[in-house]
C-alpha cells in the first residue's frame, strides 16, 4: 500500500510525463484530455496531505545534499562547488539533448560515460533508426536543477563518486515516423517535464551517468547517506590537523 501511495504521490507531481528523452521515454499525455485533468484534480485533492509531506521531504534532502557540497568544497576539493557543479550539470542536459535531437552521440565523450552513451546509442537510437523512427526533443528553458543525493567513494580523488540532481525544464518531446512525419508517441508542444540525472566523476570531470524517471525522486530522498556523512567528517578532522 505505501508503495502504491508513493506512486501516485510522484505522478500527481509530475502530472503530464514520464521522462523526457534521452532516456529512451517519449512524454505522457496521460492527463492532457478534460477527463483526464478532472481525474487528476480529484486524486490531487484526495492525496494533498502525503503530497505536501512528500515535497518537505524532497526539499530537506536537497537542502542535506547542498550542506554537504558547501562542506567539501570548504576543505578544498574544488570538483565539489555548487555553483560550478550546477552550471556543469545545465551545461551538460543541453549538450546531450542537442546531440539527441541530432541522432549523434560521437561528440558527448566529454558530457557522458562512455558506458552510458553506448547504452542510449544502442538501445533506443540504432533501433529507431533501423525503423525509420526519430525523436523531436527540444529544451524552451531550464526551470530549476537541485542536486538531490551524494554518494562519496573513498577512491583516489574521489574517482567514481555519484551526484544524483532532480531537473525540472519546459520542454517538446515526442516520436515520429520520419516518412510521412506522423507522431507515434507523445505529443507536440512544450509542457514542463522532470527527470532525475545522475553524474558521475571520471577522471576529474564529471559525466552523466544514468537518467531516471521522476518517480526516483522518492527513492533517492530514502537512501542512506551515512557513508558520504563519514567521508566529509574524517576529511573535516583531516583538515583542521
Amino acid at each position: 500500500m505505501k508503495r502504491i501511495i508513493f506512486f501516485t504521490i510522484a505522478s500527481l507531481i509530475h502530472l503530464n510525463e514520464l521522462l523526457a528523452a534521452p532516456g529512451g521515454k517519449i512524454v505522457s499525455d496521460l492527463f492532457d484530455s478534460p477527463a483526464g485533468k478532472v481525474f487528476a484534480l480529484l486524486l490531487f485533492i484526495i492525496f494533498l496531505p502525503l503530497i505536501i509531506r512528500s515535497y518537505y521531504k524532497k526539499n530537506k534532502a536537497i537542502r542535506e545534499t547542498k550542506k554537504k557540497l558547501t562542506q567539501l568544497s570548504k576543505i578544498e576539493f574544488e570538483i565539489f562547488d555548487e555553483i560550478n557543479l550546477k552550471n556543469r550539470m545545465t551545461d551538460i542536459f543541453s549538450r546531450v539533448h542537442k546531440a539527441w535531437s541530432e541522432r549523434d552521440l560521437d561528440n558527448c565523450d566529454d558530457y557522458m560515460t562512455s558506458w552510458y552513451r553506448q547504452n542510449q546509442q544502442t538501445v533506443y537510437l540504432d533501433e529507431w533508426d533501423q525503423k525509420g523512427l526519430m525523436n523531436i526533443c527540444t529544451i524552451q528553458r531550464v526551470n530549476s536543477v537541485k542536486p538531490l543525493h551524494l554518494r562519496l567513494t573513498q577512491e583516489n580523488n574521489f574517482e567514481g563518486s555519484r551526484i544524483m540532481y532532480a531537473i525540472d525544464a519546459n520542454m517538446e518531446d515526442y516520436l515520429v515516423n520520419i516518412e510521412d512525419s506522423s507522431v507515434l508517441e507523445g505529443k507536440k508542444g512544450f509542457k514542463d517535464v522532470s527527470s532525475v540525472w545522475t553524474l558521475k566523476l571520471v577522471d576529474k570531470q564529471w559525466k552523466v551517468d544514468n537518467i531516471e524517471q521522476s518517480q526516483m525522486i522518492s527513492e533517492y530522498m530514502k537512501m542512506n547517506s551515512e557513508n558520504s556523512d563519514s567521508i566529509i567528517e574524517k576529511l573535516t578532522v583531516e583538515k583542521s590537523i
